[in-house]
């Protein structure tokens, strides 16, 4: 979980970068988070709410308060922590008589310190706002409803949904572009400190990939706010029991539309499949082998063939000119249920999830399993921390509780245990027997104060990130990378590592004797390296004109401070390339993961390494075959094989001439269902970047 943009509320973009798991500390003291959030912020003068956040429903995580003087001024002050990210966002807006923004300030720090300053105007008919990323302007007769950036600027968000309810159909323009459709979901009666009180759960569809969702009390100003069951906020008094409840009615209610989805762009095939005259690319040997004839039966390959297959009946895809590939792999996702959507679309046919709230993780695995919803096959990494101020998710407060931990995820089908960045370094090797006892594999950042060649010796499997491997000649096991330090440290001095050191080579021999996995996630990692405001981040650049203009807009806005060292964090980066293909030079496996955005980033990660000197033909393989092995089911998994299942995508053109093939899916299969990704993308709100092929019998 690393890094990038946490701001507007995006369910998506929200949720993936909360549930990304490389947070430091930016504080220069480094102070306890849960100290911090003991001050609430100071107090504005009016009608004034208090709300509280935690995490998992458990965990203090900051403070919001949100002032109505009455004439039409909101103020919204908040500080909110989560996995050592620090947000402070002060907002103060102005509503017109029609309750319309006219006026509003943003200003704050990014959860990666970046500088927050927002501002929308109105005034002689000119509407006109900036970011530190984009400005614009438009002459226009009335305000409009202008749209921040920053997503928890509650008092923004509660105006829209006032002013949306008071339109046919619910629906508002918005400023500076699109707009938002606002439905009442229902009604929940749930207990509060005066007694019983009735929350109200709102939709907010056009701004997102999928809905955001908002609760309103019976005064229709808000009341609570969730995010995918790992953060949320209620008014201070409440009991946090009372956003598990509204986490779970939330959660039904995602459900429902993503079933809705499902049942419309979903194409379930009772009869055999047949893609004729295709060109399949092996994969295993980085080829492709022309003209070839492919049956899928019951969701498996049942035949490949030079000549033309009988197969009456048979739903028949004219191939011609067409590449037919696996389904590609994402080693490092943090799920919702609207991911699933956009990584079929990507032609992303398989997920491992790092590390998401248990019940959450386990209903949405059910629900893409039994094609409830549209989504990828799961395979489940449990999340592990210590107990302390920097803990993130679930903790443990002993080496006892650890285990146990190790033993419920092995009970419930995981296949690998994440550790994270408070686990205490003599607690490694314990837990990495217990998990290979229960044939798990144990993975992770390198928890504080240890290095990662003394975590590899004492039994990790996998390492996640790129800069953890840096880390091991930076900070060793000197420094406590719980903080910040992890990031800047890496932009400072990742640069000038010498790779061709005697120390290095030693480290990557210990990495192939162990036969240890690099997850690298790399594109984000360049992303926090390289990107500057007014740019596109470097993640999306390629697709960012399709992507829906609000999620658009937000990916202009670094969320790292460089702090004036931009040309050596841009050698880091350079040196980041150099690594990726040292380790692969070596021998070392590397698995490609997103940790962001579904899909986008994943296609990203996979030019990135090409970027870096790796062939596409080795790039294919490692998010295809090589993460199935990874995953253990290689033998069921990870290339177009007699016998192995129908996960299967359809390329406009060859993948292993360009790797960026992968973003051009004309049809994608899961086990024997078919989706066509251009009315997938469409859907939530993509732009489709080429036209699917037609199904016939």
């Amino acid at each position: 979980m690393s890094a990038t943009t946490v701001r507007f509320v995006l369910p998506a973009l929200f949720a993936s970068a909360l549930l990304a798991a490389c947070g430091g500390d930016p504080s220069p003291s480094g102070e306890s988070t849960a100290e911090s959030s003991s001050e609430a912020p100071p107090t504005a003068v009016g009608e004034t709410s208090e709300y509280l956040w935690y995490m998992q429903s458990t965990t203090p995580a900051g403070t919001t308060r949100v002032t109505r003087t009455g004439d039409g001024r909101v103020e919204n002050e908040s500080y909110v922590h989560w996995n050592n990210r620090r947000w402070k966002v002060d907002s103060e807006l102005q509503l017109d008589d029609e309750g319309r923004i006219v006026a509003q300030k943003i200003t704050g720090i990014s959860p990666f310190q970046a500088p927050i300053d927002e501002q929308f105007g109105y005034e002689s008919g000119v509407a006109s706002w900036s970011t530190p990323g984009e400005s614009g302007s438009v002459k226009t007769g009335e305000p409009g409803f202008y749209l921040p950036n920053e997503s928890i600027a509650f008092g923004a968000l509660e105006a829209l949904v006032h002013k949306a309810l008071e339109n046919m159909g619910n629906t508002l323009e918005l400023l500076p572009s699109g707009s938002v459709t606002v439905d009442k979901l229902r009604d929940l009666t749930v207990e509060g400190p005066d007694g019983e009180t009735t929350l109200s759960l709102y939709s907010l569809n056009g701004i997102d990939f999928t809905p955001n969702y908002l609760w309103l009390d019976e005064d229709m100003k808000i009341a609570a706010y969730d995010v995918s069951g790992y953060l949320g906020m209620l008014p201070k008094g409440w009991s946090p029991d009372v956003l598990r409840m509204i986490s779970e009615v939330q959660s039904e209610e995602a459900g429902r539309y993503i079933e809705s989805l499902a049942g419309d762009l979903a194409y379930p095939q009772a009869a055999p499949v047949l893609f004729e005259n295709v060109q399949l690319v092996d994969v295993a040997a980085g080829v492709v082998l022309d003209e070839r004839h492919v049956l899928t039966e019951g969701g498996r390959i049942t035949e490949i063939s030079e000549e033309p297959i009988e197969a009456g009946g048979a739903t028949r895809i004219d191939a011609t000119g067409r590449y037919l590939a696996p389904g590609l792999w994402d080693m490092h996702g943090h799920f919702s249920l609207s991911d699933g959507v956009l990584n079929i679309a990507g032609g992303i046919t398989n997920v491992r999830d790092i590390g998401s709230v248990h019940d959450k993780i386990m209903e949405l695995t059910a629900k893409h399993d039994d094609g409830t919803v549209i989504g990828p096959n799961t395979f489940r990494a449990g999340f592990m921390d210590g107990a302390g101020p920097f803990a993130s998710g679930w903790a443990a407060e002993t080496l006892e509780q650890a285990l146990d931990r190790v033993d419920f995820y092995a009970d419930n089908g995981y296949i690998q245990v994440k550790l994270y960045s408070s686990i205490k370094p003599e607690w490694v090797a314990p837990i990495a027997e217990r998990a290979h006892a229960h044939g798990m594999r144990v993975s992770g950042h390198i928890p504080a104060f240890m290095s990662a060649e003394q975590a590899i010796r004492a039994g990790y499997d996998e390492i996640q990130h790129i800069n953890m491997v840096f880390l091991n000649f930076l900070a060793g096991d000197r420094e406590d990378t719980r903080k910040q330090l992890r990031f800047i440290l890496y932009g400072d001095a990742a640069g000038t590592l010498d790779l061709d050191s005697d120390e290095a080579q030693a480290f990557f021999e210990l990495l192939k004797e162990n036969d240890v996995v690099v997850d690298a996630t790399a594109a984000i990692f360049q992303t926090q390296l390289i990107h500057k405001a007014g740019a596109p981040d470097p993640t999306f650049a390629a697709v960012i004109d399709n992507l829906p203009s609000n999620v658009a807009r937000g990916l202009y806005n670094p969320e790292m401070d460089m702090r004036g060292k931009d040309k050596e964090w841009a050698e880091s980066e350079r040196r980041q390339a150099e690594m990726l293909k040292a380790l692969h030079d070596h021998g070392i496996q590397i698995v490609p993961g997103s940790d962001f955005i579904a899909a986008f980033t994943l296609h990203r990660e996979l030019e990135v390494y090409v970027e870096a000197g790796i062939s596409d033909a080795d790039v294919l393989r490692m998010a295809t075959l090589d993460s199935a092995r990874v995953t253990g089911v290689e033998a069921s998994k990870g290339s177009v094989e007699v016998g192995k299942d129908s996960d299967l995508v359809l390329l406009d053109s060859n993948p292993l001439d360009d790797i960026s093939a992968v973003r051009r899916a004309v049809l994608v299969m899961k086990g024997n269902t078919l989706y066509r990704p251009d009315e997938l993308y469409s859907a939530v709100g993509v732009r489709p970047f080429v036209e699917s092929v037609e199904l016939r019998q």
